[in-house]
């Protein structure tokens, strides 16, 4: 009982691998397209849905991409983090994209995997998918894709997405044989036990995603630098910088009327705005 995520070099072969993992386990498969409007639900920020041409693409620069983000990118973020710990928490699932296992470096029971392969053998694979009219052209973009990917990694999760140790396992699709890495993937996840520990600590994150995407989508609440967590004790720690008093107590009211018989630690300072 696990779950598996995969993020990617473009174009590195990563979804058929995934797909294969998913069918020799029985788990679910959730691909980027249906992470992308399951986010997109949750958080009501709409991204261009992915399409052959681009398959890997990641988001970079939040204002700055051919894939616009229309919207808030706390809660597009939020919104990801709340929907894989969701799909984490139902357990025995395959989740493709988005870094989705970034947010899960806690969970034991979660392998986090990262797929590269030789340039040579991801512009082939761009170039009979239909991207690119030739070898070069096809590298430029797949060269692109890759700096548009260390971006969004790197503006989300303050990481350098080619650091190893950021994942459990990295797979080079270009040396490893594609059986022996299914094999050997298929055999990690399967001794992998989800204990109870584990399943109440994604519970408590699961409370916390929920309360801190109220707050966000609260247009009448003036709190910056929002973030809900929960302590080492349990307590649920609301963080950030109000307005006003009046923000700082709407804040702390939302978050218990979603969860009344939690024990709220409110650490939201007052910072109203200053003048020149």
């Amino acid at each position: 009982m696990a779950v598996i995520t995969f993020s990617r070099e473009p174009h590195s072969g990563t979804q058929d691998l995934a797909r294969l993992v998913a069918e020799r386990l029985g788990y679910r498969y959730v691909g980027i397209e249906e992470l992308t409007q399951a986010v997109t639900d949750r958080s009501g920020v709409e991204r261009a849905p992915q399409t052959s041409e681009h398959e890997g693409r990641a988001l970079s620069l939040w204002e700055q991409l051919g894939e616009h983000l229309t919207g808030d990118r706390e809660a597009y973020t939020t919104a990801l983090r709340a929907v894989t710990t969701d799909l984490a928490a139902a357990d025995n699932v395959v989740i493709v994209g988005h870094g989705a296992g970034l947010f899960l470096s806690d969970v034991r029971t979660a392998v986090r995997v990262f797929v590269v392969a030789p340039i040579e053998e991801r512009v082939a694979r761009l170039m009979a998918e239909g991207g690119g009219t030739d070898p070069e052209q096809a590298r430029r973009l797949i060269e692109q894709r890759d700096r548009d990917s260390a971006e969004y990694i790197r503006h989300a999760f303050g990481i350098d997405w080619l650091d190893p140790h950021q994942w459990d396992l990295v797979i080079n699709t270009g040396r490893a044989n594609a059986h022996a890495a299914l094999d050997m993937l298929v055999y990690y996840t399967q001794s992998l036990i989800r204990d109870r520990a584990e399943q109440v600590d994604l519970g408590r994150q699961q409370l916390t995603n929920r309360i801190e995407t109220a707050l966000l989508a609260d247009q009448h609440l003036g709190v910056d630098k929002l973030s809900v967590r929960s302590s080492a004790g349990g307590d649920i720690v609301l963080e950030g910088e109000a307005l006003a008093d009046a923000d700082r107590e709407r804040a702390e009211l939302i978050a218990r009327r979603i969860a009344p018989r939690a024990t709220f630690d409110n650490q939201i300072v007052i910072r109203p705005p200053t003048t020149a």
